[in-house]
């Protein structure tokens, strides 16, 4: 997963706008629990074969 922020604020986690989500409840959200993490309204890509 690549959880990138920017110095304007936004954030992109795998490429995906995360919306209003910020940057500290998205790093916390995802140290505490890597695993369950999810952006919601997040669009679904290419199933992996």
């Amino acid at each position: 997963m690549l959880i990138e922020i920017f110095t304007n604020g936004s954030v992109l986690i795998d490429g995906q706008d995360s919306g209003n989500y910020k940057a500290e409840e998205i790093l916390y959200d995802y140290l505490v629990n890597p695993v369950g993490f999810k952006v919601q309204n997040r669009k679904s890509g290419k199933k992996a074969a």
